[in-house]
Formats: structure tokens, C-alpha cells, sequence
């Protein structure tokens, strides 16, 4: 009886830690047309969501939801022409506006992983600034 109560607290508990949400807030859209893509991925650097809003405003929010306690990253980018992809021209320098968790900023390239990371042990809010 004691294992199966066990068993109980602990289901309970762990489909309780699923519940954080994490909002994020996206600004600087100039071009108020297309899509903003987001992706999270989890520490491990694996895609573990993503989502596709349509442009209405200069500023956009996108929600995920049932997200576990952890550290994750955050990556963002304006798809002006809907292709679902980010456009670069000469050397792969981006011609569509991005951007990352923590507003992390790379040295010719997207910033290092870690500097993207953030911590979520419960509702979490997070704003991106597209650059």
C-alpha cells in the first residue's frame, strides 16, 4: 500500500512540474508581414518545440505550454518572405532579422549555446529582441 501511495505522490508531482509555461515576447518587428518562427531546445541543445506565428503587430507573443523545470535556449526569426527558412546572403550573414534567448549575441555566427540558456522553474517570461 505504501508503494502504490508512493507511486501516486510521485505521478502527481512530476505532472505538476509539466505544467510551467513559458511565454515569449518578441520585438523589433519592423516589417509587420510573414511569419515569426520559434524554436526551444532544451539543454542538450535538442529541438524540443516550436511554433509559427503570423505577423499583425510589431510586437508578437508565442506561448509554449507543459513545459518541465530545466534550462533551455530560445531561437527566433522573422520570415518575411514564407519560405521556412532564414534567408542569408554573402557568407551567411543573415538578410531576415533573428534573434536568441537572453538577446545573446554572436561574433560572425550565432552566439555560443550556453550564453543562450535560461533557467525555468516555473511560468516564465522571456523577451527577444529581433536584430
Amino acid at each position: 500500500m505504501k508503494t502504490k501511495l508512493f507511486l501516486l505522490m510521485l505521478l502527481a508531482t512530476s505532472t505538476l512540474s509539466a505544467q510551467n509555461k513559458l511565454t515569449v515576447v518578441i520585438d523589433g518587428i519592423e516589417n509587420v508581414k510573414g511569419h515569426i518562427m520559434v524554436a526551444l531546445y532544451d539543454k542538450e541543445s535538442k529541438q524540443v518545440g516550436a511554433e509559427m506565428e503570423k505577423i499583425e503587430s510589431e510586437s508578437i507573443t508565442v506561448v509554449f505550454e507543459k513545459i518541465l523545470a530545466g534550462e533551455y535556449a530560445v531561437s527566433v526569426f522573422q520570415d518575411e518572405n514564407d519560405n521556412k527558412k532564414l534567408d542569408t546572403g554573402a557568407f551567411g550573414i543573415p538578410k531576415e532579422k533573428y534573434g536568441f534567448s537572453n538577446n545573446a549575441k554572436g561574433m560572425f555566427g550565432p552566439p555560443e549555446f550556453e550564453d543562450r540558456l535560461f533557467k525555468i522553474a516555473d511560468d516564465t517570461e522571456i523577451n527577444i529582441t529581433l536584430r
